[in-house]
Parts: structure tokens; C-alpha cells; sequence
């Protein structure tokens, strides 16, 4: 199940450095979560984090562009490419979505989600490190399945934090601001699962 490895793996490289950089954002993410104190320059620094993610992104479709072979189509490279950068996207918005709401004390459902998007990334890492290597395929395989599982715990978390939101409290601005988040954070999870679902059809397409 592992795709085809040729001159062309410079794609494959640029692959697992985007990754590497992401499962870092999902490490810092989580530490702001589980510590939420003093934390305008761990913000400051994840959004330097996803502009080079933006840089990142930007290369491989400037290589993609000068290629005329390349391992596999250039229109999953160019979605891979843009979901990668999308994934960066969503973790930094929320982080900033918690200092531009004046966000005091974190929610435990909210440090549940954080956590949970902090394991995606390192299963985002886990798949882009094995994709070219056959001797790796059940890797792949284990951490698509894994990031799908996360995605469903992270529907169920949702779910019972906006129960909990809009039974418990009161203030409708606060309803307002952790209703967006919670919903950030829902939408990271599922980006981080249509990145394994697309690389999962992309591995099966050039098995």
C-alpha cells in the first residue's frame, strides 16, 4: 500500500518536514491547553509556527509547478499540499481565537479536545513518516485508522460540551465565545481526519 518511491521523493521530504512542523503546533497547542497561564508568547510563537507553515506550503506547489514528473498526481500533491497548510491554519486560529475572547481558565471539555488534537498531529507525523517506505504500509494503515478514531472521539467531546454550554451557563457572550471555539476545535479534528482520508485514497489509488 505505500506509494511508489523515485528520483521525484523530494515531494515525499517536503511531506514529512510539513508534518514534523505540524505535530510541533499540536505539542505547543496542547501545552497551552493543559497550562493555560501567561500564554500571549506561546501564541505569538505557534502563529510564527503556521506562517512557516505558509512558506512550507507555498515551496511545494512552486516545485509541483516546475515538475514534469512527478511520484504521483499532481492533483493530490496540490490537495495534500493545501490540507497540510489548512490543518496549520485551524490550530493557530483557535489559539488566537483564546486571546481575542479574553479567554481567563480553559474548560476541561476544551483541554479533552486540545489533547485530542495534540495526539492527531503526532498520528499525522506517524503517516506521512511511513508513506514511502513498503516496509511501513501497516504504519499507514494504523495511523489513518487511529486519526479516524481520535476524529470520533472529538465528535462525542463536542457534542457534550455544547450540551453542558448551553444547560450551564448563563452569560450569552460566554455561549457565544465557547461555542465558536468548541467549534474550532471540532473543525481541526476533522481536517486532521480529511487529510488521512485523502492520503488513505491516494495510497490505494497507486498501490
Amino acid at each position: 500500500m505505500a506509494l511508489r518511491r523515485k528520483k521525484e521523493d523530494v515531494f515525499f521530504t517536503m511531506f514529512k518536514d510539513f508534518a514534523g512542523t505540524l505535530d510541533k503546533m499540536g505539542t505547543d497547542f496542547g501545552r497551552i491547553i493543559n497550562n493555560y497561564s501567561n500564554v500571549e508568547r506561546a501564541i505569538a510563537d505557534l502563529k510564527i509556527t503556521e506562517t512557516e507553515c505558509d512558506v512550507k506550503s507555498h515551496k511545494i506547489l512552486e516545485i509541483l509547478n516546475e515538475s514534469f514528473i512527478t511520484p504521483f498526481d499532481r492533483e493530490d500533491i496540490f490537495t495534500i499540499a493545501n490540507q497540510l497548510d489548512d490543518l496549520a491554519d485551524y490550530i493557530e486560529d483557535t489559539a488566537s481565537k483564546f486571546q481575542i475572547y479574553g479567554i481567563d481558565e480553559m474548560l476541561n471539555d476544551a483541554v479533552e479536545m486540545g489533547n485530542l488534537i495534540d495526539d492527531s498531529t503526532a498520528q499525522i507525523k506517524a503517516l506521512f513518516d511511513s508513506l514511502p517506505d513498503n516496509k511501513k504500509t501497516d504504519d499507514a494503515v494504523k495511523a489513518i485508522i487511529e486519526i479516524n478514531r481520535l476524529e470520533n472521539l472529538g465528535d462525542a467531546v463536542f457534542r457534550r460540551a455544547l450540551g453542558k454550554l448551553f444547560r450551564d451557563v448563563t452569560d450569552p457572550i460566554e455561549v457565544i465565545k465557547w461555542k465558536d471555539l468548541y467549534e474550532t476545535m471540532e473543525e481541526t479534528l476533522d481536517a486532521c481526519e480529511h487529510l488521512a482520508d485523502t492520503v488513505r485514497g491516494v495510497v490505494v489509488k497507486n498501490a
